[in-house]
């Protein structure tokens, strides 16, 4: 589970990076070409995907722990996957309005 964790949240982070790496033209105009634009898309349709996934699953782990050993800590992880869901809906957000037609 640690593993799916560190790939939602490096997902979501790889978003960004590569929305401003285009921008400063750090990816030396790897995202003017076909396959930048292709990685872009498919970040953009994957992420969020994966986060509400993320989000169900941490969900689904809190109730079953909290049933037997009815801690309250169980809550925490379920939070975060919340707002890293919440940071790719805006990541994805900020994207369409950077959109041209």
């Amino acid at each position: 589970m640690k593993f799916f964790r560190g790939i939602a949240i490096f997902l979501t982070q790889l978003t960004i990076l590569f929305y401003v790496g285009g921008t400063l033209d750090l990816l030396f105009g790897f995202n003017q070409t076909n396959a930048g634009f292709n990685t872009l898309l498919l970040l953009f349709v994957l992420v969020p995907l994966l986060n509400l996934f993320w989000v169900i699953i941490e969900i689904k782990q809190s109730v079953k722990l909290f049933r037997h050993q009815k801690r309250i800590a169980s809550i925490l992880m379920p939070i975060v996957a919340i707002l890293f869901f919440i940071e790719s809906i805006a990541i994805d957000l900020y994207l369409l309005s950077q959109a041209r037609m």
